[in-house]
């Protein structure tokens, strides 16, 4: 079976990179690979934004697969004679204490580390703004009397 390879890219946009030191998690990253001996198997790079500011610094581990993944809406496991699967996870809230659990979980072992990842929270849509009365005819009184 060959080796499992990686890509680890780590979000530097000005959220994630200025305001919450993306540049730690990547070096603490970069340590933990290699202090694991997995540096054949990891590229390290950057990414301008993956668009979840307000939940990074983001980093995305994806497995990089030599043989092409094929997709459909049948796809099968490979035990069932399906394609590669390529484990990717884009984790989110990192910090570099978390680098070395991800090397050894993600890249060590192919376990995708399910704690450090948010689901996406997108905002239930705008109410729409209440529709004005409509107008209506003064009323009229027949019991009245003018002079």
């Amino acid at each position: 079976m060959p080796e499992r390879r990686y890509r680890i890219v780590v979000c530097r946009g000005p959220d994630c990179g200025d305001r919450r030191d993306s540049a730690s998690v990547h070096a603490a990253l970069t340590r933990a690979v290699a202090e694991a001996g997995l540096g054949a198997a990891c590229e390290l790079d950057w990414q301008s934004c993956f668009g979840r500011c307000s939940q990074g610094p983001n980093v995305l581990v994806r497995e990089v697969v030599a043989a092409p993944i094929r997709r459909g809406l049948a796809d099968l496991p490979p035990r069932l004679g399906g394609g590669p699967r390529a484990a990717t996870a884009l984790y989110n809230r990192v910090s570099p204490v978390h680098a070395a659990e991800i090397v050894a979980s993600h890249i060590g072992r192919g376990a995708v580390v399910r704690h450090l990842i948010e689901p996406l929270v997108v905002a239930p849509p705008a109410a729409p703004p209440p529709r004005p009365a409509e107008p209506t005819a003064p009323e009229v009184r027949e019991d009245v009397k003018v002079p």
